[in-house]
């Protein structure tokens, strides 16, 4: 496999990673379970399905990054995963999930922010 299909996997992985872990958080918040505490709280908050399958996405993206960091180098590697990442997660909660992820509306800004994010990912890829 390429590197950039490996590349492309981790920030796949790593965006569906994180919105599962916001998911479950915002699913826990739902049920009014964020107030318990202690032992239940903490099983409530890190024994959902959202959370592990999650914490699994993690881990893949883990290994598909080191598999794309062995070929490429470290320099285009993170900030095509930072920046791309990003880009996944901020279309993803804002057109295709906004219902389930109120308050991450795109304004003005961050549509230039992503915009600029854009340019400097094609300033360092060339």
């Amino acid at each position: 496999m390429s590197a950039y299909l490996f590349l492309a996997l981790a920030l796949t992985l790593n965006a569906c990673a994180n919105l599962l872990i916001k998911y479950s958080n915002l699913q826990r918040e739902a049920s009014g379970a964020a107030a318990e505490g202690g032992w239940m709280g903490l099983i409530q908050t890190y024994l959902t399905v959202p959370f592990v399958v999650g914490m699994v996405c993690f881990g893949l993206n883990l290994l598909a990054y080191t598999q794309a960091l062995k070929r490429l180098p470290l320099a285009l590697a993170y900030p095509m995963m930072v920046s791309l990442g990003y880009l996944i997660i901020l279309a993803v909660s804002s057109f295709v999930l906004p219902d389930q992820f109120p308050g991450e509306r795109l304004s003005a800004v961050r549509y230039v922010g992503a915009g600029l994010m854009l340019a400097g990912l094609w300033l360092l890829v060339r």
